[in-house]
């Protein structure tokens, strides 16, 4: 059993900042989950007319939901994942506890421009932006914080560490700087004067690929980690599960010198060349890495009372439905959005397990294996599904994605049912995020077990 999750506890200092970045994460999430439920209500026929607010809410409620639940809510987990692989040291602890005020402060400057009504929601792809200049430095500051506690597991790639999870864990770091690479390369490109939702839809979308791979990382760290806790083992002899991860690693590291040979930054070759990248780099790890979960799985023994059992076969179940659709996407319908959230919640499934199987037991805070733990992964996981098929049914009869209202154009029988679906599955999901987010967040907020002072 790899050491670093057989640990009975953290030191004092560690201890604090994962707690920390736990919080920021889960927190994130729940706010996420909210705007979640009221984007929902607000594209389900009938419902939506009984609501109070118009498309300037849902459209800065989507901005905000999606930066929360994507990037916030992943990035934030990158910081606790850190905190469980750095190497020891003072210098190391120093970074992780500034990297977490930074990235707090930064989450706190991206909501006032929302909660304040100010600001012109981009719905670009990957980070979309509410258009003020204290979404941008929260975005900034936020991303500088994970930054530094990131920067300490960069060691750990020349290192390479006898257990798999940590060597995962530092993959991901560098994935992250390469993004941060592409979106600092890409802006100071683009030239001045660019139309607003031109210049963040193309500074955003090299980096916005690239942290696609990141998103992909997690997952596969999570079906290792949870896969450690419930077999003992990794689904896949460690020697290819550092492959896995390490193929993932080189192909972002990559990506910044696209800018320097896929031509112009607003040109559309430059545009297709980083999906090409996603087409090239992304499937197989996770393909390879999948595989070895379902087997594991299959294989047995199957206990579908715990939580690391149920979290890996329903983000593998999840994530696998959502990247086969991925190859049916429309040009701008609902197929799209349909593809993503499944990938992400699959994503979002394995992250869960963590937070619950490992992190919060590493901070003496067990959560057994009640009912309502394992009725949160199913709705959740059910409650995706469900909301991706209407999605991709909406999107094949030819609804527009990112609209609401009368914009979604829904006169036909066909399309109305289908937004029905979505909207029944977002109820699933959020009420599984829900006792997710209260469970984390009552253990997280709450006193410590005894035995673990």
């Amino acid at each position: 059993m790899p050491v670093i999750w057989t640990l009975k506890s953290l030191p004092p200092a560690r201890r604090s900042e994962l707690r920390g970045w736990a919080l920021l994460a889960v927190g994130s999430l729940a706010v996420a989950g909210t705007l979640a439920l009221l984007l929902g209500l607000s594209r389900t026929p009938r419902v939506q007319d009984w609501l109070p607010w118009g498309p300037h809410f849902f459209y800065r409620a989507l901005v905000t939901h999606v930066v929360l639940s994507f990037e916030v809510w992943f990035l934030a987990a990158l910081g606790a994942l850190s905190v469980l692989a750095a190497p020891p040291g003072v210098w190391g602890d120093r970074l992780g506890r500034l990297g977490l005020l930074l990235g707090g402060a930064g989450v706190v400057l991206l909501l006032i421009p929302a909660l304040a009504d100010q600001g012109e929601p981009s719905l670009n792809n990957y980070v979309p932006v509410v258009g003020h200049p204290l979404f941008y430095i929260g975005l900034g500051v936020h991303a500088l914080g994970v930054a530094l506690a990131s920067l300490r597991l960069l060691p750990l790639l020349w290192l390479r560490p006898r257990v798999t999870v940590p060597f995962g864990i530092a993959c991901g770091g560098a994935i992250y700087f390469a993004a941060l690479a592409c979106f600092g390369i890409a802006w100071g490109l683009i030239p001045a004067g660019t139309e607003a939702d031109l210049f963040n839809e193309r500074v955003f979308w090299g980096g916005g690929h690239v942290l696609q791979l990141l998103n992909t990382l997690i997952l596969m760290i999570a079906w290792q980690a949870l896969a450690e806790r419930e077999f003992g083992r990794g689904p896949l002899p460690a020697a290819l599960t550092h492959a896995a991860f390490a193929a993932l690693a080189l192909f972002a590291l990559a990506s910044p010198l696209i800018y320097l040979v896929g031509g112009d930054v607003l040109g559309l070759s430059h545009r297709q060349i980083f999906t090409r990248l996603l087409w090239v780099g992304l499937p197989l790890p996770p393909l390879v890495m999948g595989a070895g979960v379902a087997w594991q799985l299959l294989k047995g023994p199957r206990d579908w009372r715990s939580p690391a059992f149920i979290a890996q076969a329903l983000s593998l179940v999840v994530f696998a439905i959502g990247g086969f659709a991925g190859f049916f996407l429309g040009v701008a319908d609902t197929r799209t959005p349909s593809h993503y959230h499944a990938v992400i919640g699959g994503v979002q499934l394995g992250l869960m397990g963590v937070v619950l199987v490992v992190i919060l037991p590493l901070l003496g805070r067990e959560i057994g294996q009640g009912r309502a733990v394992r009725l949160q992964f199913h709705l959740y996981g059910w409650g995706q599904l469900v909301h991706a098929l209407g999605f991709f049914l909406a999107g094949a009869a030819g609804v527009p994605r990112k609209t609401t209202g009368i914009d979604q154009g829904l006169d036909t029988l066909w399309k109305k049912v289908s937004m029905g679906v979505v909207g029944m599955g977002t109820g699933l999901a959020v009420l599984g995020g829900v006792i997710f987010v209260w469970m984390a967040l009552v253990r997280l907020l709450g006193r410590r077990e005894a035995g673990h002072e």
